[in-house]
């Protein structure tokens, strides 16, 4: 057997298949590799086309901080650096204020009041994304469900 066919059963040999909807058993590494790879380029050809994304994901640390803001948003508790720094500890508070602050003066990120009861210190911002921001993030997250349903491998006959 050639080493090419060895490496490709060792590496399906790896692969969770059985998590797959639909039980595509017949599904192999190189089928897989080729929709994920189209897949990602989906993703990043449609991220592209809006200004705000392409900021909050352009490095692991802005997504991150964004996502611990707009989970603040869709819940409605109030999130403010500090809170940031304690759920992203492995960054510095000055790194996270920094990215922040730079997301408010890009007009990303907004200060408004807490949906709900304000907390006890006014020096504290409620941050929270800003309206382009949300619209973009859904809008690509919809591509994103859309393409897959469109895309998705079908079953090979056995």
């Amino acid at each position: 057997m050639s080493d090419q066919k060895l490496r490709k059963q060792r590496i399906n040999s790896k692969l969770r298949f059985h998590k797959l909807p639909a039980k595509l058993d017949m599904l192999d590494s190189k089928l897989l590799g080729s929709t994920i790879s189209n897949f990602i380029h989906f993703v990043f050809l449609e991220r592209s086309k809006s200004v705000p994304l392409n900021w909050v994901f352009a490095n692991i640390k802005r997504t991150k901080i964004f996502l611990q803001i707009f989970h603040a948003n869709q819940t409605g508790k109030e999130i403010y650096k500090e809170e940031i720094a304690k759920h992203l500890s492995e960054y510095s508070y000055k790194t996270i204020a920094k990215i922040v602050d730079d997301g408010i003066v890009k007009e990303y990120f907004v200060l408004l009041p807490p949906d709900g009861v304000a907390g006890n210190d006014a020096k504290v911002k409620n941050i929270r994304p800003s309206e382009e921001l949300i619209t973009d993030f859904l809008n690509l997250s919809i591509d994103i469900i859309s393409y897959i349903d469109k895309h998705k491998p079908k079953k090979l006959p056995k």
